[in-house]
């Protein structure tokens, strides 16, 4: 996990996934607070406590049966996450000649004839990409209007740096989980966060040595652990709970069932396991991609192992730079971020005056491509 800005990530996946401290500390205690209508007789004063009495014991048993729960869903889901073959085969599958036309798009003088024969290998990618080019708003700039149905015309009618941003969005779209219950909205409100990370990164790159379009793929790739995390955890928790509904009907024992029944996946649980998980996971998926020119795995290594703003690559700087701001931006806009906070957050990664002007100008919500 990383040990840069800690309270500000706590605090920006708490409040992405729904954690409210303050609810979960409140949500067990029953009000007691007597109706001003009418004076209580003393046997409605005794029922109440009694009735009190066993909502609270209820409550007790349901917080039991939900933690009996994470003992054991925190023992498999450690096992699913160590494997790495698993963990890969729970996102969708780029394929290897994806990974290619990544790394191709890396080389400085790289070329629409270079790119071809690799996009045409990869077929959902070879169909978003015409998809596009026939979109309506696109066809009055071909010379008759008509369909184009030949990747290579589709792809110099793009060009390479609108390829450069398209292809690793397409592919990092590709990978979003399609239900999250009970975390409604959590795909789209990762895909703005991915988003915005990644035209951060890239802006912030602009003005500096790096490659823009690597900082962009590793704002971008950097939450395939948290992906990752999620869709395991959702899974074994339905598998767990499955198990301990089956047992407890089976043995008839109502209560447990009934509790059992109410349980739902907890937001503190996958937060914290985001914590401890995504980041090194997101470096193991694409430390498999055995990229050669994009310096993404590198990267995504240096940002999970925690070793400091001061540690690590220049890109990797950019790309927490670029994570901060937009985390900032997202605990400000919820309320939870004061001025204080921005100013110790910023300072740690060293964002300046300048870059901050930059980043107050850049629309993060939505890539700039003329077509």
């Amino acid at each position: 996990m990383s040990n840069l800005n800690t309270p500000l990530h706590q605090l920006f996946w708490d409040d992405f996934i729904g954690v409210n401290p303050e609810a979960n500390r409140l949500q067990y205690q029953v009000k007691t607070g007597l109706p001003t209508t009418r004076k209580l007789l003393a046997v409605d004063a005794h029922a109440m406590q009694q009735r009190l009495a066993g909502q609270q014991a209820r409550q007790q048993f349901v917080e039991f049966a939900q933690a009996h729960m994470h003992d054991q869903v925190a023992d498999q889901l450690f096992q699913r996450l160590g494997n790495i073959s698993l963990v890969s085969a729970s996102i969708f599958d780029l394929g290897p000649v994806y990974h290619q036309v990544l790394d191709k798009l890396a080389h400085k003088a790289v070329t629409i004839n270079q790119l071809d024969p690799l996009i045409s290998e990869v077929d959902w990618l070879k169909e978003d990409l015409l998809k596009l080019v026939n979109q309506p708003q696109y066809r009055n700039r071909t010379a008759s209007g008509a369909l184009i149905k030949d990747v290579k015309t589709a792809l110099r009618f793009l060009g390479v740096e609108s390829l450069q941003l398209i292809v690793p969005v397409y592919g990092m779209r590709r990978c979003l989980p399609h239900a999250t219950d009970p975390f409604v909205g959590f795909k789209t409100r990762l895909w703005d966060y991915t988003l915005a990370c990644a035209i951060a990164a890239r802006r912030l790159a602009e003005d500096s040595a790096e490659l823009p379009y690597a900082a962009f793929c590793v704002g971008l790739f950097h939450p395939l652990g948290h992906i990752v995390v999620t869709r395991n955890y959702l899974r074994t928790y339905q598998q767990i709970k499955q198990e301990e509904l089956l047992k407890a009907r089976d043995e008839r024992n109502n209560e447990l069932t009934d509790a059992l029944d109410s349980l739902e996946p907890d937001a503190s649980f996958l937060s914290n396991s985001l914590l401890e998980f995504a980041e090194i996971l997101s470096a193991d998926i694409c430390s498999r991609w055995t990229l050669q020119q994009l310096p993404l795995c590198q990267t995504l290594d240096q940002l999970a192992e925690g070793i400091g703003f001061n540690g690590i690559s220049p890109l990797g700087r950019i790309v927490q730079q670029a994570q901060v701001y937009v985390q900032w931006q997202q605990l400000k806009a919820a309320g939870k971020a004061s001025v204080p906070d921005a100013e110790n957050w910023f300072a740690a990664v060293k964002l300046t005056e300048d870059q901050l002007n930059t980043l107050a100008k850049t629309n993060l919500k939505r890539l700039s491509i003329d077509l």
